[in-house]
């Protein structure tokens, strides 16, 4: 089942409206289609309205909660890690084998002196290796990747986290992490 067929009715009761618009409907086809897990969706979909003051929740577009949904989601993927207890240094070394291919030796920081500098590192590497695989695709591949994405462009974050994953598919690596596998 959809995520917009499970969570239909908890965001029509939260926004008090009677439909979603099919950018609300695409917006949760790609929450489901990046990974992130359905009760980190409704966690931060009904955190983001209920915050928010009850006349402003029908105008107020439910891709605006992807900022809470990711923090959830990060926050989620922390706890997971420490319950394991993961070498966080063989998942390091394991995150650059991955991407040695597309990023510079000397692009590489220093080791990491704990756990939360690695995760740090590899997001700034992320980063890089996002901006270094668009820079490689050809002009009619950007096109089509902004152009799949244009409805959100208004809103620079989300345009942005949207292509790095759109970007990340394309040459399927998954997102660096410790607590990604």
């Amino acid at each position: 089942m959809s995520y917009y067929k499970m969570l239909r009715d908890t965001i029509l009761s939260l926004k008090e409206v009677f439909y979603l618009s099919p950018r609300e409907i695409w917006f949760l086809s790609f929450l489901e289609e990046a990974g992130y897990p359905l009760e980190v969706v409704k966690e931060g979909i009904k955190e983001f309205y209920l915050s928010l003051p009850p006349e402003k929740r029908h105008k107020t577009p439910l891709f605006f909660s992807f900022g809470k949904i990711n923090q959830l989601n990060h926050q989620l993927a922390l706890r997971k890690g420490r319950e394991v207890k993961i070498d966080w240094k063989r998942r390091y070394m394991e995150n650059l084998e991955k991407i040695k291919l597309y990023i510079k030796k000397e692009d590489i920081p220093q080791e990491p002196q704990n756990e939360r500098e690695a995760e740090e590192k590899l997001k700034h590497l992320e980063n890089l290796l996002v901006k270094r695989l668009w820079e490689n695709l050809s002009e009619e591949e950007k096109t089509k990747i902004i152009r799949k994405y244009s409805p959100w462009r208004k809103n620079e974050e989300i345009f942005k986290l949207m292509i790095k994953h759109e970007v990340l598919k394309l040459y399927n690596i998954k997102p660096l992490s410790l607590y990604v596998l």
